[in-house]
Order: structure tokens, then sequence, then C-alpha cells
């Protein structure tokens, strides 16, 4: 497969039986886009088909959902939103899915105003965070494509939450899927002789939303405490500049570690024993889940679906938004208590293999296209399906 302009014209790339269409704004680095990819590689090939189409440009992602073997396409980032949708239309109806699948508020508005005029048999929506949309404007319209949308999908129950309350959309058609990862891809991480475990690892885009600088505050309190402490931020965004003046203006120089954007985060949570994540606002975090699968314990705030999946004192724990010295505690609790890190990390370890297992995301999705269309749900999981999660 390869990628191509919508003005190329339609598709003539044979498709399975059932066509999906995703539509995403962008395919760069995050949770979301790391969701979408994992439904186009593990898809059950036989029954589903993948196109990905985004609103802006593709990203550097762009690359894996090719290999994949999804279309990639973009409808261009030039236009009023009312144009966008037009010319969105127009390829939906050149494509003709059967299922179009929108991810966050902005590929929803677009999507389901497009999918509508385009008879798109189902629309299906999948909510990755907890913001509601700020603009009146926005949330506006984004209530009035839930009239035209078959099912809402929240990935935490405080997502779910928010969707029926914040955003109006009936009780209904709210589904709750949470993210998964493929556990498999992420070992274990060894038991360590090393007589001082001081080391924890943070993975995240560097905006406002993660909050590094409470995470800075906490590793200055923690390094106060223990000399050695080493933090990697793995990551990058449109703070590092302001987050490397900080370090250095708490004196971190020789504690805290950017170490940018890494495609492979394996290694840093192989080399950590504590992972933190300081964020404002959180669905399920696709990188608390693989830092929890590699049998790290964590640290987070007591936000959205973090909650969901951190078990206090038995897999880490959950502390307030914006508290560095709650932060610097939890991570001195599981540095300094004997025991404590082998004990947590095995639990959640086994949290991720229980409730968060990608072929149980891929299945409930499949299932719901095939419901939202009226066909049996059961019918996405074939004796001898070739869904792949390696």
């Amino acid at each position: 497969m390869t990628s191509a302009s919508s003005d190329q014209g339609p598709s003539h790339v044979p498709s399975p039986p059932i066509r999906v269409v995703h539509l995403v704004t962008t395919l760069d680095i995050g949770g979301l886009e790391k969701v979408v990819l994992d439904l186009v590689r593990c898809r059950t090939k036989a029954m589903f088909g993948a196109h990905v189409i985004c609103l802006d440009a593709a990203g550097v992602l762009e690359r894996s959902f090719l290999d994949a073997g999804a279309f990639v396409e973009t409808v261009g980032t030039r236009g009023p939103v009312p144009w966008r949708i037009l010319k969105l239309a127009r390829r939906l109806r050149q494509l003709r899915p059967h299922v179009l699948h929108t991810h966050n508020p902005q590929a929803h508005i677009h999507g389901a105003w497009a999918g509508r005029l385009a008879n798109v048999p189902a629309i299906v929506h999948t909510r990755h965070g907890c913001h509601h949309p700020g603009q009146r404007v926005a949330a506006t319209f984004s209530r009035m494509a839930f009239a035209w949308t078959a099912r809402y999908v929240a990935v935490s129950e405080d997502t779910a939450v928010m969707a029926r309350d914040a955003e109006r959309v009936p009780a209904g058609k709210v589904t709750v899927i949470h993210n998964g990862i493929d556990v498999e891809r992420f070992a274990l991480r060894e038991k360590t002789s090393a007589p001082t475990r001081s080391r924890a690892v943070t993975v995240g885009r560097l905006s406002p939303i993660k909050d590094h600088v409470t995470l800075l505050k906490a590793a200055r309190l923690v390094a106060d405490r223990l000399p050695g402490f080493q933090l990697d931020v793995i990551g990058d965004g449109p703070l590092r500049a302001d987050l490397e003046t900080l370090r250095a203006t708490l004196g971190l120089a020789d504690h805290v570690h950017f170490r940018g954007y890494r495609e492979q985060v394996g290694p840093y949570l192989a080399a950590a024993d504590v992972f933190v994540l300081s964020s404002v606002s959180e669905g399920i975090s696709i990188a608390l889940l693989e830092a929890m699968a590699s049998g790290l314990p964590a640290v987070a705030t007591d936000v959205g679906g973090n909650r969901e999946v951190i078990v206090p004192d038995v897999n880490g724990y959950l502390v307030r938004v914006g508290s560095p010295g709650d932060l610097a505690d939890a991570i001195l609790s599981l540095l300094e208590v004997p025991g404590a890190l082998e004990r947590m990390g095995r639990a959640a370890r086994q949290r991720v293999e229980d409730q968060f297992n990608l072929s149980k995301v891929v299945g409930g999705y499949e299932g719901l296209y095939l419901l939202c269309l009226g066909q049996t749900p059961h019918a996405a999981r074939p004796a001898h399906s070739d869904r792949r999660l390696a």
C-alpha cells in the first residue's frame, strides 16, 4: 500500500468484506495514534479493511501504518471547515466504507457531517481523552454530530461519565472499551542486585497537559533525599526549552535527562525502577500500560483512567494533581521500602495482562463494528482468525 492525496481519485485496492476508514487529525506520535495503529495492525484481516484519512499532514507514523497494510491519505490543511467537510464527503462517497471510525473531537465533527453527506452506514467515534471542547461553537457542533453517530466509545469510565454528563451523549450510545497493549512486546524487568535503586522514567509529549513542571519539582525533592536519583524524560514537544531552563534553575542537571522522542522505549523502561506520570488529564495512558507491562510500579496523578489502571498499594500509587510533595513522597515510598519494587512490579504486569490486553481491545472494536452494521458480533472472531499480535 502507498499513501496518496485525496485529490488522486478513488482507490481501487481490493479490500475485505467490511471496509473501515479511520479518521484522525494526524499520525504524529501519541497515545491516540498508537491505539489506531494497533487496531489496524492487529485487525482480523480476512474481515476488515484498513484505510486512514488525516485531516492534517500524515506525520511520522505514516510509514508504520503503511507497513501494517493500511492506505493513508490526507484531505489537506487548507480551506475553511465546511469546505474540508465537503471534500471529505466526496472522498468517502468514492471509498464507500461500511464503517467510519473517528478519533477525538476535531475528527468527529468533520467525520460525522461528512459521513452523513456520504451516506456511510455506520459512524463510530472514540474519545481518547477527557477534555471537553472548550469553545461553545465546537461543543454545539460536536453534540449535533452525535445524532449521526451510531456508537460513542470511551476509553475509560471517567470519559464515559463526561460523555453522558458534559457532552450529553445518550447513555445507550456510550460503550467503554479500555485501551490495551500487546503485553508480549514488553519483557518483564529483571531483578537487579544494585545496592541503590533510584531511577525513574516518564514517557509523554512535553506539553502542558503532562505537567512536567510538577514532576521536575518533585524530582528536586527526591534528589535531596536520594542523591543518586535519576529521571529519564522520554518525549519531545513545545515546552522542552522551558523545561530545560527549569531543570537548570532547580539544579537538576545531574539528575534529570531529556532523551527526546524515542520510538523504542523498552530499553529505558528496562533500566528504570519506577514509572511516573504527572498529567492533569488522561484517558487510559498507553505509556502507563507499557511501563506496567515491563514490571514497573507506577506513580500517577489521580485523574481520568489512571485510577482504573493503578490499584493503590498494590501496583503503584495515585497522587493529587499539581503536588510536587505528594509525587515525591510516593516515589520515595517505592524506592525506600524494601521489597516494594518487586512486589508491586509483579502486580503491575499481572494487572495489564488481565485487564488491558490488546486482543480483548481489538475484539471489542470489531464486535462493535459488526453490531452497528446489524451483524453478529462473535463473527469477528472466526476459528482461524489471521489476527496477529506480534
